[in-house]
């Protein structure tokens, strides 16, 4: 069984319900951000490097919590 099988295998209900309220978090870090001015945004991400700006952050962690809420849909549901 691959090892990413067996992590599955283990991931329970809770584990799925702390995934989706990471999910809403980072929504609601989301929103903030887009409150500020998209001029001030754009000047704040250019204080970084591309690949570690909020922004980035943002996009490929909602991106990731995304993909692991699909990979543990049938979580907590009967066989």
């Amino acid at each position: 069984m691959p090892m990413e099988q067996q992590l599955l295998d283990r991931i329970t209900l809770e584990d799925r319900k702390a995934l989706l309220e990471v999910c809403g978090l980072l929504s609601k870090v989301e929103q903030a951000w887009h409150r500020i001015d998209s001029g001030k945004r754009c000047e704040l991400n250019a204080m970084h490097h591309e690949e570690s700006s909020l922004a980035y952050c943002l996009r490929w962690g909602m991106q990731a919590v995304d993909e692991l809420i699909e990979l543990t849909q049938g979580v907590g549901k009967p066989i």
